[in-house]
């Protein structure tokens, strides 16, 4: 199934879409993702390595939980999205750090 993403401009509005493959293709298609830290009670953020088979920074350290967001879905939503599909988090709160 051919993942189609959002592009925005500089203002983070719409203004079309494309497939993930070419997004990751080209720079000039920016595109929504959403990333989450997740601490411990110790204050450690939790770490993910991505796999060696992903097209963009196979085998590196990554944040937390981390995703493109759905055609039309905000931000909040697509980090509770991707915290559950990719650590079984939820119902947690969430603070934004930065846009």
């Amino acid at each position: 199934m051919m993942e189609i993403l959002d592009i925005v401009d500089g203002q983070d509005c719409v203004i079309g879409q494309a497939p993930r493959s070419s997004c990751h293709g080209n720079p000039s298609l920016v595109h929504r993702v959403a990333h989450v830290l997740v601490f411990n009670s110790a204050g450690q953020v939790l770490l993910q390595k991505r796999s060696c088979s992903k097209d963009v920074q196979p085998g590196r350290w990554d944040t937390s939980v981390g995703g493109h967001l759905d055609p039309g879905e905000d931000y909040r939503a697509g980090a509770l999205r991707e915290m559950s599909e990719e650590l079984g988090i939820v119902n947690q709160p969430l603070k934004l750090l930065y846009s």
